[in-house]
């Protein structure tokens, strides 16, 4: 059976890809790994020892899901046609994906096991075990995510499995949206019915394959003579999901668990995994800014903007289209002196701690969101000058120490800017 790796990336991860190609050629040497890129081509010198494809290549829809998702969206949405990439023109019969931020340690024997035993399909649970009361609020959340963490898949290239990737790809066309409100998240719901679509699926349940924060509690790592080790199995690999270089205090930084003191032999894991990082280059490539989170014109691409009407449907990144977004949101009653734009409500309507602290229902609600915005919202959100100057157009909280206040964001908008077009 001839089995292909991928993972997939945008230019600021590659030193986790990178990391990735290392571990897999020292615990996997016969086990070739594509890294997919979600973004605009490297310039400069190429990485070595490793294949680059351009997602943008694999058909013109993708250009179209470059705009409608963030980044992270838009690296897992394109997953499904990354799986029929390596089937179709790279010529597998197996295929597996791993995150960029994996780093292996031993062969995944059990995976090949599977597929060669006529699995279509071996995924691994967040967890396989309740976890302990004090993490309880971790299993809501994970109820939230998805049964299974799609930081690794594998499918084989049989009817079954391709049926199954023709079904997702046409989900995560236009439903890869992190909307928690709204049962969605990235890819990972839509493969809940995995084990109802695939017949000859294998959820993996072996400790050592895909430990992380959200399983470490049943899966303490320990290093021993024989080497590491996760509730006592090899560990296979590890996934080291918001592992922060520069914080070196921060197991994860997707919660508050955990932290390098409380993790035991991990933390060697985790000192280890960002060194490797900084020998892959992880100053040079994390400062490369999303080719994607622009407008042609220099102006940032506000997350909402990104499900709204294009100025141009034939060339969404062309320039925002600031009539549609920076007139009055018709979803709300209107205060005078304190105007709600589309994109201020957009804004609101996906945060709900701005719903909590700011109710739109009421007008002091939307007089306080209304000057949360414009002193602090609009640097957040980078939405850039001409949408806080929409928010200011009818605003009576601009005072002589609030347009001090004004001119000191837009300095530093304008820096920000000038730092981007010099990187």
């Amino acid at each position: 059976m001839k089995t292909g790796c991928f993972t997939i990336c945008s230019r600021n991860y590659l030193a986790y890809a990178l990391t990735l190609r290392d571990s897999l050629r020292e615990a996997e040497p016969g086990l070739d790994l594509r890294i997919f890129l979600a973004d605009q081509p490297i310039s400069g010198k190429m990485p070595e020892d490793v294949e680059i494809i351009q997602v943008s290549d694999m058909g013109a829809e993708i250009r179209d899901m470059a705009f409608r998702y963030t980044v992270i969206e838009f690296n897992t949405a394109v997953k499904p046609f990354c799986f029929d990439y390596m089937f179709e023109q790279a010529g597998y019969d197996a295929v597996i994906y791993l995150d960029p931020d994996i780093r292996l340690f031993a062969p995944m024997q059990q995976v090949h096991d599977a597929l060669a035993g006529g699995a279509s399909c071996v995924l691994t649970p967040h967890i396989r075990l309740p976890l302990p009361e004090d993490d309880a609020l971790l299993e809501l959340d994970l109820m939230r995510s998805g049964t299974f963490n799609l930081g690794f898949a594998a499918f084989a290239n049989t009817p079954e499995a391709r049926t199954f990737l023709k079904w997702w790809k046409g989900k995560l066309r236009t439903h890869c949206r992190v909307d928690l409100q709204n049962g969605l998240f990235v890819d990972q719901r839509f493969v809940d019915f995995a084990p109802s679509f695939l017949e000859h699926l294998t959820v993996l349940r072996d400790p050592g394959y895909n430990v992380a924060y959200w399983n470490l509690a049943n899966r303490p790592v320990q290093k021993t003579a024989a080497g590491w080790t996760a509730a006592g199995n090899p560990l296979v690999f590890f996934h080291f999901s918001g592992v922060t270089p520069g914080a070196p205090d921060v197991f994860s930084k997707h919660q508050s668990r955990f932290d390098m003191t409380n993790i035991g032999d991990a933390a060697d894991l985790v000192r280890d995994y960002v060194d490797c990082l900084a020998a892959n280059g992880q100053a040079l490539w994390s400062a490369i800014p999303y080719a994607y989170g622009e407008f042609e014109t220099g102006e940032p691409i506000v997350d909402p903007m990104r499900q709204g009407p294009p100025l141009n449907p034939a060339d969404p990144f062309a320039a925002p289209n600031h009539a549609f977004w920076n007139a009055p949101s018709k979803r709300v009653d209107q205060t005078p002196g304190a105007p709600i734009t589309r994109l201020m409500q957009a804004i609101h309507a996906a945060r709900p701690d701005l719903q909590e602290a700011f109710p739109l229902s009421n007008a002091a609600g939307r007089r306080d969101f209304h000057a949360w915005f414009v002193a602090h919202g609009a640097r957040e959100h980078r939405t850039g000058d001409a949408p806080l100057a929409a928010a200011l157009s009818e605003s009576t909280i601009l005072t002589q120490t609030f347009s001090r206040h004004f001119a000191r964001l837009r300095l530093g908008f304008s820096r920000a800017s000038g730092r981007q077009a010099e990187t």
